[in-house]
């Protein structure tokens, strides 16, 4: 059996086919992918109105829950500010991983170590920074003649 000729022009379009496809394999891989923008970020410590009622006089262990809604790229550090002379604070999962929440959903607490306190109200602060902003949430501690808040 024989094979009919090739004509000029289907040489030719068999050219031209082979050209282009080799100059599109050959282009660079950057190319040819996408690059994908990091999230914003925009994150929001969540007040959520946490407090306890201890008595006076006695030292206290409590802890209270961080919470954050929105997202974020990079870790967020947790601490508390404005606390009595004498307490103590821990963290057990500090910092926040890059993430996103809904703020209703702890995404870790701060264990704290109250001193025996004399009567009052006391509001110390929970505080989130990524770095570049920090924000900051009130707690209450109201101490009185017994333990649990009415």
């Amino acid at each position: 059996m024989s094979r009919p000729p090739l004509s000029l022009a289907r040489l030719a379009l068999g050219l031209i086919t082979a050209l282009t496809l080799a100059l599109v394999a050959s282009q660079p891989a950057a190319a040819a992918s996408t690059t994908t923008t990091p999230p914003a970020t925009t994150w929001q410590l969540a007040s959520i109105g946490q407090r306890i009622c201890i008595p006076a006089g006695e030292s206290w262990w409590t802890y209270f829950w961080i919470t954050i809604d929105g997202q974020w790229s990079t870790p967020i550090e947790v601490g508390a500010r404005n606390l009595r002379a004498g307490t103590t604070t821990s963290l057990p999962h500090a910092p926040i991983p890059p993430g996103s929440s809904d703020g209703h959903v702890a995404l870790n607490l701060i264990a704290m170590t109250l001193p025996p306190l004399p009567f009052g109200v006391y509001q110390p602060e929970l505080t989130a920074s990524d770095g570049t902003v920090t924000q900051s949430v009130p707690v209450t501690i109201q101490v009185q003649e017994r333990w649990g808040c009415a």
